[in-house]
């Protein structure tokens, strides 16, 4: 019989337990050279050194331990070896990139608390497409969306309204005249008449603020909600939402997937 270890002594050249290897045995990533039928006794030739150093080294890369079984089973050929470094390779990236991604942002929010101004939390919504009655109407000024909030109201039957209600923001002042679209949920069909268009606010993903009902708090939700964007990269993907909940906004942006 030519050179062989015994499981103690084999383990110690490779610097593992003999528990790592007889875990290694059952889970298939290193099978000892022969067992003895009397005994159970494992035995392993020299030439597995260099095998169970392969394995080891690509462990301590963080290579998944059942992706080390399948390259000791296939015979540990250096193609396969190339995949597996590979694979790995762009799932660090992929992990650097979000960590970094991450930082920006941790970053961002410490500079928004440096300010001295309390923060403004954004979060992301998806809302389901709902059918709205709606008037889109080019404005002198801002406050006079409410003129046509209420043409809208006493135009519709109070049975067709649902509870949603809000304003599509389709321009604001700083890019010419405001251009807005005061809408309500619809719960039932409504007749056509009069100057409102029934149609479909489309499903969306949307980075939401909250803000009071006054000019200051809703701009101030505004700025935050579009420096959220910008860090993270997002566009705007339709008109900005304004919806009505009591003594409070809720600013949306619909986000470009």
């Amino acid at each position: 019989m030519g050179t062989h270890y015994h499981i103690g002594e084999f383990a110690e050249l490779c610097g593992v337990s003999a528990k790592t290897l007889r875990f290694y045995d059952q889970v298939g990533v290193l099978r000892p050279a022969s067992v003895d039928p009397r005994n159970g006794y494992r035995r392993y030739l020299p030439q597995q050194l260099e095998q169970m150093a392969s394995i080891l080294a690509l462990k301590n890369l963080g290579v998944p331990l059942a992706q080390v079984s399948a390259f000791s089973a296939n015979g540990g050929a250096s193609a396969d070896r190339r995949v597996i470094l590979n694979n790995l390779k762009r799932k660090i990236e992929h992990s650097i990139q979000t960590a970094t991604q991450s930082l920006n942002w941790i970053n961002a929010a410490l500079d928004e608390l440096d300010s001295g101004q309390s923060p403004i939390s954004v979060i992301v919504k998806r809302r389901p497409a709902v059918r709205i009655a709606s008037i889109r109407v080019k404005l002198r000024n801002y406050a006079e969306v409410a003129r046509f909030e209420n043409e809208l109201s006493d135009a519709l039957p109070p049975e067709c309204v649902g509870t949603l209600r809000g304003v599509l923001w389709h321009r604001c002042a700083d890019s010419g005249s405001p251009e807005a679209e005061p809408f309500v949920e619809l719960k039932k069909r409504a007749p056509l008449r009069g100057a409102y268009e029934v149609k479909e606010l489309p499903q969306a993903t949307l980075a939401c603020a909250y803000s009071g009902i006054g000019d200051e708090s809703a701009e101030r939700a505004y700025v935050a909600v579009r420096r959220w964007m910008r860090i993270r990269g997002y566009r705007l993907a339709g008109p900005k939402r304004e919806i009505y909940l009591q003594n409070m906004l809720e600013i949306q942006f619909p986000l470009d997937s």
